[in-house]
């Protein structure tokens, strides 16, 4: 399958140890089905930098792969996307995990929801009323890949700049 890799600078070769801990599936090298959503990711992280938005375009065996799946957000999703983004080593042993994102909406009610559970205000129907609202989130998708079994799994294609 095809996978994007939005940035400011062309990656022909992934590093997993450059990746942060604290993602929604932990530390890694984050890819995408969509290209769309790829190229937001570029702009994003090209205007932080002030750089141009670079879309890194891979091909991804996943065959051979220990993947976890996540269909949907679900409360196991949730819960998985809690420990990691709260944790700085690994919370896992797969070679990459697939799902949605919490992105820059997901992530509110995510951050309300987290907020919550700290000050113990929260029960299981009320987490069932925060995973009725992610439903209505926009269509999207990751791959964290989490092991270097995973990053030999890509071989890169193709990069693009974006304009404007």
């Amino acid at each position: 399958m095809i996978v994007y890799h939005g940035s400011y600078v062309e990656i022909v070769q992934p590093d997993i140890s450059l990746g942060r801990f604290n993602l929604d599936f932990g530390k890694g090298y984050y890819v995408t089905t969509m290209q769309e959503q790829a190229e937001k990711w570029a702009r994003r992280k090209g205007r932080m930098m002030s750089k141009s938005p670079v879309v890194s375009v891979y091909e991804f065996d996943d065959s051979d792969l220990d993947i976890l799946v996540f269909n949907g957000y679900t409360e196991e999703w949730l819960d998985f996307v809690i420990k990691n983004r709260a944790s700085t080593e690994v919370q896992h042993g797969y070679d990459a995990i697939f799902g949605n994102i919490a992105d820059d909406d997901v992530a509110f009610v995510v951050n309300n929801y987290i907020r919550l559970l700290e000050q113990e205000r929260i029960s299981q129907s009320g987490k069932a009323f925060f995973i009725e609202q992610l439903q209505y989130s926009q269509p999207n998708n990751q791959y964290c890949i989490a092991t270097q079994k995973g990053i030999r799994a890509l071989k890169f294609l193709e990069s693009y700049i974006l304009e404007g």
